[in-house]
């Protein structure tokens, strides 16, 4: 059995792994699906100095203090800027290390700046610049959500989608990731892309780890939101790594 610490993507919250997270627990795993400040159920703590740090230390937090170790850490999209800081932290506390269809930042990557360089220009600036536009009007600094149908998201769930997703803080998109390179001691890493879905700037990552040592990649026919459209396909391949 293993501990499985399930982070969750931009604008969404603990609550997208809930049918992921059922049955990782009924096959005996210990799951925990921790929401980052300012969304979901902690959107009451919405700011706009919101940072990428804040949600590093949400995750690091949740770990810490449920005494947590062999942990399989899982970062959703956003998430996996989140993971990344998150191991370089505490790397001796991670078991492996899973993206799911997720941002693999170096250090000083801010997710804006993976975006631009994963996608075409024309297509980078419809996927972020748009968005940011809509923080800087009236929305005190606060990222809209990117609809459901963008993602590919399965048309009978994106309504389940959209009324839960936030907004977030944009500084949590352009705050660069300051890594010390401690990560790279977790044993396992896995990136799992979602290849049912497109323009995708994931792609781009799953090309640099295929063959990589150190590295499995794994490709699901799914939206971007893996753990909603297939969320025990997802769960049986996670429950591959305890």
């Amino acid at each position: 059995m293993a501990n499985f610490v399930l982070v969750h993507g931009a604008w969404h919250g603990g609550w997208c792994y809930r049918d992921t997270a059922a049955a990782l627990r009924a096959a005996g795993h210990t799951v925990f699906t921790p929401t980052h400040s300012g969304v979901g159920e902690r959107f009451h703590q919405s700011a706009e100095n919101i940072t990428l740090e804040t949600h590093i230390r949400d995750v690091c937090g949740c770990i810490e203090w449920e005494e947590l170790n062999d942990v399989v850490l899982v970062g959703h999209s956003y998430g996996g800027m989140v993971i990344s800081g998150v191991a370089d932290r505490m790397a001796e506390r991670i078991r492996a290390l899973v993206y799911l269809d997720a941002f693999v930042p170096a250090n000083g990557d801010s997710l804006n700046a993976l975006v631009n360089k994963a996608l075409p220009p024309e297509v980078a600036a419809q996927f972020i610049g748009g968005f940011r536009g809509a923080a800087a009007e009236g929305h005190s600094g606060l990222m809209q959500p990117i609809p459901a149908e963008m993602f590919g998201i399965r048309a009978d769930n994106r309504a389940w989608v959209d009324r839960r997703c936030r907004p977030q803080a944009l500084a949590t998109f352009e705050c660069p990731a300051l890594l010390s390179g401690k990560l790279d001691k977790v044993p396992q890493r896995l990136y799992i892309l979602a290849d049912g879905w497109d323009p995708s700037p994931f792609r781009y990552f799953a090309a640099q780890f295929e063959g990589k040592p150190g590295w499995r990649v794994v490709k699901m026919p799914s939206s971007h939101d893996v753990m909603v459209d297939m969320p025990k396909e997802l769960a049986a391949e996670l429950a591959k790594l305890a």
